[in-house]
Parts: structure tokens; sequence; C-alpha cells
């Protein structure tokens, strides 16, 4: 199921490109079913894990999460979802047939008010030695404006590249008013819909105002001659850095491509994206 040449373009004139019933009712239903069990585990929790993130308001009786991390890494369902031979096609239109896996990651909005995501690109937080890197959002609740859709800023991705710092410490989000809010636009899914955005694509989402669940499976994928520059995303373990090809073949070979890099430092600790965002003195939200 490759994209044909109207999306390719779509996709690299706009930043991202949304493609209908792409999993189909077993697929979505499997995936939901497993992220029903890890919610309900985590009624035993008081505290984050490495696996779960809580929520502000969690409760054994009223379980709120907002990640699960690296969920391909914790079952067999998510990481047949990372290798779905459907999605490949597509991110092989988009970047190439030597495909990497970069990260997973669930995110879940509460409903009620479960938790916002600052404006901010992914290529602030993990900037490669080339820009084909992508993201693709697979819908497990219908997701929109009223319980948080992601939104963009198409073309954002072809500027220059963007600010993630506050008083010189990367907060991991753009300042409020850097960027016209009223110019971006929703990227509203039903079940099994997906979206593919661009590693420099500007976006954020804002918080579930609804009493719905707003379940987001999330998939990175880099081209294999794609390399990290920074060293928590670097390999230490070649056969399992090798082991992340999910097509094609590995490379050691660097593609250097001139795409703008800021580098993501200094830290005022190693956080998760959440918690690195709230350091942000005025949400966007």
């Amino acid at each position: 199921m490759s994209l044909n040449s109207e999306q390719i373009i779509q996709y690299e004139e706009t930043g991202y490109l949304i493609v209908r019933d792409v999993l189909d009712g077993s697929q979505i239903g499997e995936l939901q079913s497993i992220t029903d069990e890890f919610i309900d585990r985590s009624r035993s929790m008081t505290e984050s894990d490495g696996v779960i993130e809580l929520d502000d308001g969690h409760a054994a009786d009223q379980p709120r999460i907002r990640r699960i991390k690296s969920p391909h890494k914790h079952h067999p369902a998510y990481a047949a979802s990372l290798a779905n031979l459907t999605l490949l096609d597509m991110v092989e239109s988009l970047i190439g047939p030597d495909i990497r896996w970069h990260h997973t990651k669930l995110n879940a909005k509460a409903p009620g008010g479960g938790r916002q995501v600052e404006w901010h690109t992914d290529w602030g937080y993990y900037p490669h030695t080339n820009q084909d890197l992508l993201e693709i959002g697979i819908a497990l609740d219908p997701i929109t404006t009223e319980n948080g859709c992601l939104r963009v800023l198409e073309g954002s991705h072809l500027g220059p590249v963007h600010d993630h710092y506050e008083d010189g410490t990367f907060v991991g989000a753009v300042a409020p008013g850097s960027f016209d809010m009223d110019a971006t636009v929703p990227i509203e899914l039903e079940i099994g819909d997906i979206s593919l955005h661009h590693v420099r694509l500007l976006h954020g989402s804002g918080p579930n105002l609804s009493d719905r669940p707003r379940r987001l499976l999330l998939q990175g994928y880099a081209a294999a001659d794609a390399w990290p520059l920074m060293a928590n995303h670097q390999p230490t373990d070649w056969p399992e850095w090798d082991a992340r090809i999910l097509r094609g073949q590995p490379t050691k070979d660097a593609r250097l491509d001139g795409s703008p890099v800021r580098i993501p430092l200094p830290l005022q600790k190693a956080l998760g994206l959440f918690d690195t965002q709230a350091q942000l003195s005025v949400s966007h939200y």
C-alpha cells in the first residue's frame, strides 16, 4: 500500500498526511484491548514506573495515564504494529527502502483534562545527520479537537530550525507567541486512521476537554543512514542496533543533507517529554 504521487507531494509540501481506514477492526481491536490491560494494570500503581507514566488525578477507581513508554518492548501486538507491512510500504514511499525503527510511545489523554503537549518539533529532541525521519500516529479512539487532537503548522518543516529553549535551558517546546496559532490545522482521525508527520514539523495538542478518552499510538521511523547526533540515541549494542532494521539493510555510512540543527543542550536534568515541557514558564494552553 505505497503512497501515490499526490500523497507524497502533499507530505513534502505540508509536512504531514492523513490516510483513512488503514488498520482493520481486528487489528485495532487487539491494540485497544491490550491498551485497556495496561490502563487496568495502572490501578495498583501510585507512581509512574519505567513503562507506565501516570497523569495527575490518577486513582485506583479512576485510572489516568498519560503515556505507555516503548510499548513495542512490552507486548507483541505493539511490536507487530511497528513492523506492519502496510505501514512500512508508506514509510518507504517517504524516506526510502532501508528503514530503522526509532521509538514507540502511546499517549493517552484521559477524559476531563488529560495532559496537553506543548508545541515543538521532534527534530528539536533528536536531530540526525539527515531529516529522513517521520512519525506515524494510529488512532485507537476517535480523535477530535475537543479531546486534544494533534494540530500542525503546515509547511513549518521547510523553515528555519525552531528554538526549544528558555533562559538558555532546553525545555522541549517553542515559546508561546513565536508562531501564529490561528494558522494551525487539526488532524482529526477516526479509529483505524493514521497520520504521518515530518520530524521537523511544528506540532502540539491541547488537553482532553471531553468525556471520552483519546489514545494515540505513535511509531517513529528513520532512514537507516540517518544517524543520531545525541549520545542518548546513539548505539551502544551493535547487534541490537542492527536488529532495529525493519526493512532493507543496515549501514555504518551516515548521509548528511545539510539540515539545520540546534543541539538540545543544556538540560536541567534528564526528564521525559511532559516533565521537560513543564519547565516552560507559560503554556500554549
